[in-house]
């Protein structure tokens, strides 16, 4: 038998007898999530027993090491790599009974100063702070706490940097850890309002990375009113209030000019009316001399003779009360007297005429008395 069948022999006895040859399979498909300074590994194994460990030793570039076991498949190693500022290299075995596995190892660091591609094969990165957006005009303006008031860890007491990408704009942004927010403002195009934009936050501090996605609806924009405008709009519409009251008003008042007045007759029975027109005179009493016998008969009326001038004015001027005057008793003689004090002289002529029976059957015209001038 050669040489070369004896190697292969021995290989596929290894593989179907491990614990004769005492080989133990290694752990496959190791990986480490670190993120928000918690730290978990993760591995698989295809031929576990009951006896199966497996063993994680985790050794810190600036620290001593420790070593855990487990019979699980992955192990929060967060309580062993505390140090953010450091650097950690976790080797894994797999331990069945007495017989071990080879040693699988992984990297990774959260400190810029110990990152290296070629030997990082995974990034630890960060949570960005929860962010705050508000729509204003034609800007998103954005808030959000520093990260070392998060996360209240040293080695983010420093300048956060940090960049925002909008319509595959990027521009970058600072604050320190004494502001009490982080604020930026992101300009956009007046035609994307309406809609739904996409905010993309990158930032790094003390060499660790963060990074986060925010989408802000914008509302559609309504014109803003110049208040110019607007006190001129007010002015107008209350002088054309104005003036369609005074319309009113007007009309209203010619409606009511054209209501009849009120009869007279009715004015003194509706409470508050008085007549317009004055009272009437009280009528003047006829004034008989005492003591004086007319020589006219009883059908004889001084309504028959006309009016003197003098005898009106006397009428219009003259408002009596209904007394009776007493007039001083004048005698014939005194009122044929043409010198009579108190009445206006006359001649004979102005005395009414009658017959007068001088004799039986001669008759002939004579005067009487003159009439009382008033």
């Amino acid at each position: 038998m050669s040489k070369h069948a004896v190697v292969q022999f021995g290989v596929v006895y290894a593989l179907l007898f491990p614990g004769v040859f005492g080989f133990v399979p290694s752990p496959t498909n190791v990986s480490v999530v670190c993120h928000n300074f918690v730290n978990v590994l993760y591995w698989n194994y295809s031929n576990p027993t009951e006896q199966t460990k497996f063993a994680i030793k985790v050794e810190p570039y600036e620290s001593p090491s420790q070593t855990v076991d487990t019979s699980q498949t992955y192990l929060d190693i967060s309580s062993y790599s505390t140090d953010v500022e450091d650097d950690y290299l976790v080797l894994l075995t797999a331990h069945d009974g007495q017989e071990k596995s080879e040693n699988v190892s992984i990297r990774f660091t959260y400190s810029k100063d110990y990152f290296d591609e070629n030997k990082h094969k995974y990034k630890c990165s960060l949570d960005f702070p929860a962010v705050n957006t508000s729509v204003h005009k034609d800007v998103i303006e954005v808030s959000f706490q520093h990260p070392f008031k998060l996360y209240k860890q040293e080695i983010m007491n420093d300048e956060f940097t940090y960049t925002i990408t909008h319509d595959e704009q990027m521009v970058e942004y600072s604050c320190f850890e004494d502001e009490d927010l982080c604020n930026a403002e992101v300009h956009f195009n007046q035609s994307v309002a309406g809609q739904c934009v996409e905010l993309k936050l990158e930032g790094v501090i003390a060499g660790i990375p963060s990074y986060t996605y925010s989408n802000v609806c914008v509302p559609q924009q309504t014109p803003e009113t110049d208040k110019t405008g607007l006190i001129a709009a007010l002015i107008g519409v209350g002088t054309i209030v104005l003036f369609i009251t005074m319309g009113f008003v007007w009309l209203l008042c010619r409606k009511w000019s054209k209501i009849p007045k009120i009869p007279a007759f009715l004015r003194n029975v509706i409470p508050g009316q008085s007549p317009t027109t004055q009272p009437e005179p009280t009528p003047i009493s006829k004034m008989t001399p005492q003591g004086h016998t007319p020589l006219l008969t009883e059908s004889f009326s001084y309504d028959s003779f006309p009016s003197s001038p003098t005898e009106k004015d006397c009428k219009e001027n003259t408002i009596l009360d209904d007394t009776v005057v007493d007039l001083p008793v004048v005698s014939e003689e005194d009122m044929e007297g043409e010198d009579f004090e108190g009445f206006g002289s006359s001649s004979d002529y102005d005395r009414p005429k009658f017959l007068q029976e001088m004799s039986p059957g001669d008759f002939t015209e004579g005067y009487g008395p003159r009439p009382p001038v008033i």
